[in-house]
């Protein structure tokens, strides 16, 4: 058995998903990206801030 034939073996045996749950993870991926993105947003406000009010506190 040859390289070209083994690759073929092993690709003969890929499950490829279904167009319905690729749909559905790209969904998924753009839904939690979003989500992540927004609290990370919040987050860095939030932080930037208090290290302002700190830094004057401080008198920096």
């Amino acid at each position: 058995m040859n390289l070209l034939q083994g690759i073929r073996m092993e690709y003969a045996k890929v499950q490829w998903p279904k167009k319905s749950e690729i749909k559905h993870t790209t969904v998924w991926v753009i839904v939690m990206s979003s989500v992540l993105s927004l609290y990370l947003g919040v987050f860095d406000i939030i932080a930037s801030r208090l290290l302002k009010m700190l830094a004057s506190v401080i008198g920096g």
